[in-house]
């Protein structure tokens, strides 16, 4: 089945160039932001059914691809130069771009909201070849918002439900709900987002829709069309109001962040760097103590690690921590001296046996 990347397989994240080491970290932009104003509840429908998607582990951002903004200064240049969803337009998302355009601060507030995680969805999506414009999708679930639950118990940014991320690889018991990883429910959502696309027949209006609505949901609709000589696209389809919605908004608001000024808007940069660093140990490390080795608030790294219920990471692994840019290597050394510090692989393309 589709994956959500390439796989290139490491143990732990190397430490900053200017820490003393040679070796180059590996990276996660996403960085802590107190001032992140994001709703606790969003509303989200039941997803459908889906195969597992198996355990990846894409580290680093060294990755050299060829997109067009990759150099750029500003982080949104590749989102809007990226693989695009290919979408035809439809006064459905005007009318779409006209609501969101009532905020005269709108791409200023999803700047601010973004900003945290924007860099390590789009690097992910970029590697699995993906449109990066579903950088945006976030937004509409959860407006970027790993904590967010909804009345339906969909979880996270990407707003799984429990049995669809489940499905997907993302581990949810007393330690630990990977809905809520940052990095994991990203590469869980890609998975599940390219499945929808192949099931669809690369139709990203319709596995969208999907999504949202849950593909027997969007194919019992195509049935009825098509039972009455209708058209099956998207825009002919029945479906249910928050789902009919759901793809123009997120649409218009592509259409916002590719040419603001078109619209009379401005859209602050995001700068184009890493934020943050993936550290890996060999056995159960709390939150407390990494925050102590790494020199940030717990707070810091409780918003980077939301997966994490107890405040440390499961009896039974993973043992993998997000912090900030910068502070990897305080938290490796400190590992290391109590030999908790999980061996170093090299980074590879290829599976390693055992890996299906």
């Amino acid at each position: 089945m589709p994956t959500a990347a390439p796989i290139l397989f490491i143990a732990i994240l190397a430490v900053v160039g200017t820490s003393g080491c040679a070796s180059k970290p590996s990276t996660y932009q996403g960085g802590y932001d107190p001032g992140l104003d994001v709703p606790r509840t969003v509303s989200a429908r039941e997803y459908g059914y889906v195969r597992p998607a198996r355990d990846v582990r894409v580290i680093g951002d060294d990755t050299r691809l060829s997109y067009g903004g990759r150099n750029s200064e500003d982080l949104w240049d590749r989102v809007r130069h990226g693989p695009s969803l290919g979408i035809s337009q439809n006064d459905r998302i005007d009318r779409a771009v006209s609501a969101l355009k009532r905020n005269p601060t709108y791409l200023t507030d999803l700047a601010r909201r973004a900003r945290p995680y924007l860099h390590v969805i789009v690097g992910e999506l970029e590697r699995a070849g993906m449109p990066t414009e579903l950088a945006l999708l976030p937004e509409v679930e959860s407006r970027y918002n790993p904590r967010a639950i909804s009345p339906k118990s969909a979880s996270g940014m990407w707003q799984f439900m429990p049995y669809t991320g489940t499905e997907m690889g993302l581990v949810q018991n007393g330690w630990y709900d990977g809905r809520n990883d940052i990095l994991a429910s990203t590469r869980g959502a890609i998975a599940y987002l390219t499945q929808l696309r192949d099931e669809f027949d690369g139709d990203w209006a319709l596995a969208l829709a999907s999504y949202n609505a849950g593909p027997g949901r969007v194919r019992s609709a195509q049935r009825a069309n098509k039972a009455r000589g209708k058209p099956t696209d998207f825009w002919s389809l029945n479906l249910p109001t928050e789902t009919e919605l759901y793809v123009p908004k997120l649409l218009a608001i592509t259409n916002l962040v590719r040419e603001p000024e078109r619209y009379g808007m401005r859209m602050p940069t995001v700068e184009n760097r890493p934020r943050l660093e993936l550290v890996e140990a060999r056995s159960q490390v709390s939150l407390a103590s990494a925050a102590r080795h790494c020199g940030v608030p717990l707070s810091t790294l409780q918003s980077l690690n939301p997966g994490l219920k107890r405040g440390m990471t499961p009896q039974a692994g993973p043992h993998r921590l997000l912090v900030p840019l910068g502070t990897g290597h305080k938290l490796r050394t400190a590992l290391a001296k109590a030999g908790k510090l999980a061996p170093t692989v090299a980074d590879s393309s290829r599976p390693r046996r055992g890996d299906s």
